[in-house]
């Protein structure tokens, strides 16, 4: 019997596509229970497989030794450092509790929850944008850095401490989320997703703008100011930013002639 050839349409570069969508045989290098996609939807999918590896290949180079440690981790020491215990600094961490393929599976999967809820963001469904970017980051929750990220996030770290080194950049997801929450009048957690996306990383410049946002549509006018000003401080071109800068200073200027009336 002839094969079913299926084909799926959606959006790409802001145009309608219909393409054909792979068949098991054609779709190499898929897990089983995998959803079906296209052929330009796999190319995608190995270029991010591919810079995922040849980053994590950058990070390893350089270090010949392993010495195992507490918690399930193991520390590989570069060529100059010795498992004896001199100048046994750490200078990466590899999780033994997943391997390299079960973390790129997880990876992928975030990847694609995180793309969808990008698509629904720009179709305007912004509670179905929601869903996708909590499904994305739940999924994150599985990947073995889990633990340093919530300890970061309930008071493990400061605005001030550097950035946490992510497998995923949970960041990015958090402040899209924000942004959903923004659109949707629910200001209380999109501070909450912009506040957690600052901590992980205090250079991500969207993740403070929201919650710069968040912060002047509740009123903290003040606060508002503070965030929206470490984001102009490091995009000082944004005119974005600019303007909300100083729609925040101008309600914060009628707040004080209203409580010296």
């Amino acid at each position: 019997a002839a094969e079913e050839v299926q084909f799926v349409t959606s959006v790409v570069g802001g145009e309608f596509a219909t393409e054909k969508v792979l068949t098991a045989g054609e779709a190499r290098g898929l897990k089983q229970g995998a959803r079906p996609m296209t052929e330009r939807e796999l190319k995608v999918l190995e270029k991010k497989k591919s810079q995922i590896e040849e980053a994590l290949d950058e990070k390893l180079k350089g270090m010949v030794q392993i010495k195992e440690g507490p918690n399930g981790k193991v520390k590989v020491l570069s060529s100059k450092e010795s498992p004896d215990g001199k100048d046994d600094d750490v200078v990466e961490e590899v999780y033994a509790s997943a391997t390299k393929e079960e973390i790129d599976g997880i990876i992928s999967s975030v990847e694609e929850q995180k793309a969808k809820g990008n698509e629904a963001f720009t179709s305007g469904e912004y509670a179905q944008a929601v869903l996708y970017y909590t499904m994305a980051i739940d999924r994150a929750a599985e990947l073995p850095d889990a633990t340093s990220v919530t300890e970061k996030l309930s008071g493990g770290g400061s605005l001030s401490s550097p950035k946490l080194e992510q497998l995923f950049p949970r960041h990015i997801v958090l402040s899209n989320r924000s942004a959903c929450f923004l659109k949707l009048g629910h200001h209380e957690k999109a501070l909450k997703d912009g506040t957690d996306a600052e901590l992980l990383d205090p250079t991500y410049v969207k993740g403070i703008f929201r919650k710069g946002l968040a912060l002047h549509a509740m009123g903290r006018y003040q606060e508002a100011i503070k965030s929206l000003s470490s984001a102009q401080k490091l995009e000082p071109k944004n005119k974005q930013i600019k303007q909300a800068l100083q729609f925040a200073e101008v309600r914060m200027t009628q707040e004080m002639r209203k409580r010296m009336r």
